[in-house]
Order: C-alpha cells, then structure tokens, then sequence
C-alpha cells in the first residue's frame, strides 16, 4: 500500500495540473469568442436609440431582444440538451448575432424586429452555456469580455467620424429630452437614399450616399466579428466530457431543470435580491439607450458615443479585475454612488464645453455596475450553492426583464421620468438587500459566527474548498 501511495499521488497531481490547463484553456478560449462576437453586439446596441430611432425603431428591437432572452432563460437548459453540448450551443446561438448584424443592413419593423427576437431566444442558452458565473474566475472573465466593448466603441466612432458630425444632436437634452429626432438619424437617411436615384458626381458621393457606405462599412466590419467568433468557437472550444443522457430520461430531467428555475424566484433571498438585480438590467438599458442618446449624441453628435462609451468600459474592465480588492474597501457603499450619479444626470443640463462632465459620468457607471456585477455573481454562487445553476438562470432572466422593460418604454417617456423610475427601483433595491443582510448576520449569530453578505462574497470569490474547485468549475467550464 505504502508503495502505490507515491505513484497514486504523482498521477493525480499530473491529472490535476492537465485540468488546469484545460479549465485555463476553454476559459480564455470562451472569453476570446465572446470579446469578439459583443464587439460587434454592444456597440451596435449603443448605436440603436440615435442610428435608428424613427419612431423608436431601434430601441424597441431592443426591447425585443431582452424580453425574448427572459424567456429563453427557462428553455435554456433543454435547448442545450438537445444540441447536445455547450460547446455547439455556443455556436448556434452565435448565429442569432450574426443574423442581427445582417439586418441592420436594412433596418425596418419587418427585419430588425424579428432578427431581435431570434437574437434573444438565442442569448438564454449562450449565456447558460457559457457558465461565466463562476466565483473563482469572474474577474478574468469579465476583464476580458469587457474589453468587447472597448474594441466595439472605438471601431464605431473611428468610422463613424469620417461622416456627418450632426447626426443625432438635438435642442433639448439631458433629463428634458422628451422624444426622438428622425430627422437626423440614420433610418430616415437610409430610406430617403433608398428611394430616390442617388448618382456619383465628380466628388464621390453626395452627402447621404457617403453617409450610407461609412455605415454599411461599419455595419460589415461587425459582421465580420460576428463569423470570427463562430469560428473560433468550432475550431479551438473542446467539446463536452460527459456523454449524452438517455432519451428515455430526457423530458424528466428537463421538466426538472424547469421546476428548479421557477422555484428560485419563491426562494425569500432571491426575493430579496430581486430588484436589485431588476435594477442593473435597467441600468445598462439606460447606459445604453438613454445615456447614449441624451447625453452624448444630442449634444456632440452620434461619433461621440463610441468614444465616451469607450471610457465606460475602460472604468468597467479595470474594475471588474479588480473589485475583489475594491470591494473591501468600497463595499456597498457603490450603491451610494449609483444614487449620486442618478441624481447627477436628473439635475445636470449638458453642453459642449461639458465634454469633461459626460466622460466623467460614464466612467462613474462603468466603475459601479463592474463593482456590483462582480459581488452579485459572488453572492448568488454562495447563498445557492447547491442550486447555482437554475440561480443565475433566474438572474439572467431578471436582469433581461429590466432591460427589456427599460427600452421598452424609452421612446414614450422623457429622459428625466425614467431616471426617477431607476432612482425608485434602486431605493427598492437597497431596501431588500438590507433585509437580506440583516437576516443573514441574524442567522450567523444564532449558529455562533458573525458573517455579512460582503464576507460570504469573498468566501466565494476566493475559497477553493467552498466551491470545490477541482471537480465544480472542471464541470463548468467543459465545453
């Protein structure tokens, strides 16, 4: 026995450092792909409140994507089964992104709007499939896709700078940004070139045809990052270890899968973290629609948002690599900050000379969304541990409520009226999740330690044995 135990030990230390690599391996690979594919996603969603908003066209497509993702949530789990694993998953559902790129080529009710709801049906079993939730590599993860929208915005405002510089400026911006401007989009533009004979002239283009090909040439460049990530997704992901359950056994472990994501939202913590989560998908709707289009567009021109975005998520990227470090020191405190900014934005009126203001207040949003992302993935890792996959399924889903809710109602309402909406949706925020904290201490005091949210996150974030590293994220991160 003592014999083997030298040989047993060095074969499991040899199989431990080969998973490793494998975990480090598909995880980089994934981050890549989707760093990728969003380049071309979220600067396209930044770009929909100004590029297309004729009667409200592009957030409405919006809207459709992340009330169809709510859905899409639920069937998650089947959808993967029936692929038949993560990795091809993946590469289907990168298919819906491509298919919604294409149709900004021709943005209408009849094309955009349904290739959104293909896209949302889609971004649930994505999202499951990647299992970017876990605690352990959050930060990485997030660091790396954030970078998407780095890379996204500066293609877009490279571009788009060699065009017309008014479009999208309006007279009244800011919270008195009361309704959309279709004559200074690009949907008008591109209907009006479209049905008239637009010819060359001794100068190249007139001034909408020019127009028209720097946004095809955008729009193409996107494309081309949507077939990039496919293919590196089928080339370099590893497919999964575990074999196909039995078709026998299938509708009973789906319904399963189902009747688990459903319960979570009877579960009192979740209950409890509800609107906050709801409030984040709102929030990111409001960066992305409202922000974009209120304060940047309207007042230095549709080129301006990538650069500004840009320094969203810069501020966003370094403080996801970094809010394990951040968070003991800021805590929830960045909550506050949220409430400041909100109330910023409500009493702030934008102009010109502000460039150094709009910078200032995107890079304040970037900091604190990254921040919170980070200590809500880490909490509901902890608070449902035996159940982490129907909760972060519930997450999603209530994150997209949010942000489908938001864009929804983004071109009947003024800027200033949808701000209080978030600022009341915080406030409620703040309130559940300080039931929760008081109930969790409440808890630990009775089974003899002291333990808040914050300190169960970290657990989380940094604790091999409460995750069980070696055999969980090996399960998770198998694609």
């Amino acid at each position: 026995m003592k014999q083997n135990t030298p040989s047993a030990s060095t074969d499991g230390a040899a199989h431990q450092r080969t998973s490793t690599k494998r975990i480090w391996k598909n995880l980089l690979v994934l981050a890549v792909v989707f760093l990728v594919n969003f380049t071309a996603f979220r600067a396209l969603q930044n770009l929909q409140s100004t590029l297309n908003s004729e009667a409200g066209l592009g957030v409405v497509s919006l809207s459709c994507v992340y009330a169809t993702m709510v859905l899409s949530c639920l069937y998650a789990p089947f959808f993967i089964h029936k692929v038949g694993s993560c990795k091809w998953t993946v590469v289907t559902c990168l298919l819906g992104h491509a298919l919604y790129t294409s149709s900004n080529f021709y943005p209408s009710w009849y094309t955009l709007v349904p290739s959104s709801v293909l896209l949302g049906a889609s971004s649930g079993p994505l999202w499951t499939s990647q299992k970017g939730a876990m605690a352990k590599f959050n930060g990485v993860f997030y660091f790396l896709f954030d970078l998407s929208g780095i890379s996204g915005n500066l293609i877009s405002s490279l571009v788009l700078s060699t065009g017309r510089q008014d479009i999208g400026k309006g007279e009244f911006c800011g919270a008195r940004d009361c309704g959309i401007r279709p004559e200074n989009n690009w949907t008008t533009h591109y209907h009006l070139t479209n049905s008239t004979n637009m010819s060359y002239n001794s100068t190249g283009f007139q001034l909408d045809g020019k127009q028209q090909v720097i946004v095809y040439t955008l729009f193409g460049i996107y494309l081309s990052c949507n077939i990039f990530a496919i293919l590196i997704a089928c080339l370099f992901l590893d497919k999964d270890v575990q074999k196909k359950p039995s078709l026998v056994s299938e509708p009973m472990q789906m319904s399963q899968h189902l009747i688990r994501t459903l319960k979570v939202f009877k579960d009192f913590r979740f209950v409890l973290l509800t609107p906050l989560i709801f409030m984040f998908g709102m929030t990111y709707a409001t960066v992305a629609g409202d922000y974009t289009k209120s304060y940047v567009s309207c007042v230095l021109g549709v080129q301006a948002v990538g650069y500004v975005l840009l320094c969203y998520r810069v501020t966003s990227s370094v403080f996801s690599l970094l809010s394990g470090h951040v968070n003991k020191y800021v805590g929830t405190r960045s909550l506050i900050a949220m409430v400041a900014l909100l109330g910023y934005m409500l009493w702030w009126q934008p102009e010109e000379t502000a460039v150094a203001s709009i910078y200032l207040v995107a890079g304040g949003w970037g900091a604190t969304l990254a921040d919170w992302q980070n200590q809500l993935d880490a909490l509901i890792g902890v608070l449902f541990l035996n159940n982490k996959e129907a909760a972060f399924a519930g997450m999603k889903m209530t994150h997209a409520l949010g942000s489908a809710m938001t864009f929804a109602y983004s071109s009947a309402v003024c800027t200033g009226v949808k701000l209080f909406i978030l600022l009341a949706v915080l406030a409620a925020g703040l309130v559940g999740y300080g039931v929760l904290e008081w109930k969790t201490r409440r808890e630990a005091r009775n089974n003899c330690h002291t333990r808040s949210l914050e300190e169960l996150g970290d657990q989380n974030r940094n604790s091999k044995a409460l995750l069980g590293v070696d055999v969980l994220v090996e399960r998770e991160t198998s694609l």
